[in-house]
């Protein structure tokens, strides 16, 4: 079951010495992106140095797709 095994491969961020938003969000990605290499790597989807630049694409494509923001002025 999909969360058995996310519990596995997902870390829980706790934010514990970041002392403002971005550096929360920072660390968020920063974790996200290690557990996406150490399960792609672990479940030998691809070599390590593959697996890099697999998810350096996705984050190129994710940071040149378009930027929403959200002006809704109450």
């Amino acid at each position: 079951m999909i969360e058995d095994e996310s519990e596995q491969w997902i870390s829980e961020f706790h934010p514990t010495v970041e002392k403002d938003v971005l550096e929360v969000l920072r660390s968020r990605v920063q974790y996200a992106i290690l557990d996406q290499l150490n399960y792609m790597v672990s479940n030998h989807i691809a070599t390590p140095a593959e697996v890099k630049k697999i998810v350096l694409n996705e984050i190129t494509e994710i940071t040149n797709e378009s930027i929403e923001l959200d002006t809704d002025e109450n």
